[in-house]
């Protein structure tokens, strides 16, 4: 199986169980996450590869390279981004506390 088949596979099968819950976050912190984990998967893939600290073999790779990690990579990051928020809001996530007025603790304590 080769990384780019298994990269798929892995990302549909995270977004079916991810989607769900995701759709009810605000969806800009999603994508500038995402957007950040990408930069720095291209920039830190990139120098682990090209000092030889990964290898990959070359008949289990696309060929596409980000320039010397394989494109396949960011899958790690695009999986990250819908599992680790998805965990934390099954997990109970954090919500603000409401004082006893009933407006929202900024700071999720009980007294203020």
């Amino acid at each position: 199986m080769t990384y780019v088949v298994l990269s798929v596979v892995v990302l549909a099968l995270l977004a079916v169980c991810c989607l769900p819950v995701l759709r009810h976050l605000p969806r800009r912190p999603l994508v500038l996450t995402a957007l950040a984990l990408i930069a720095l998967t291209v920039v830190f893939d990139n120098i682990i590869v090209g000092v030889g600290i990964v290898d990959y073999d070359e008949s289990l790779i696309s060929g596409v390279t980000m320039p010397i990690a394989p494109i396949e990579d960011l899958a790690y990051a695009l999986g990250a981004v819908l599992l680790v928020p998805t965990i934390w809001e099954l997990l109970g996530g954090w919500r603000p506390r409401h004082r006893p007025d009933g407006t929202a603790d900024p700071h999720g304590s009980e007294t203020s």
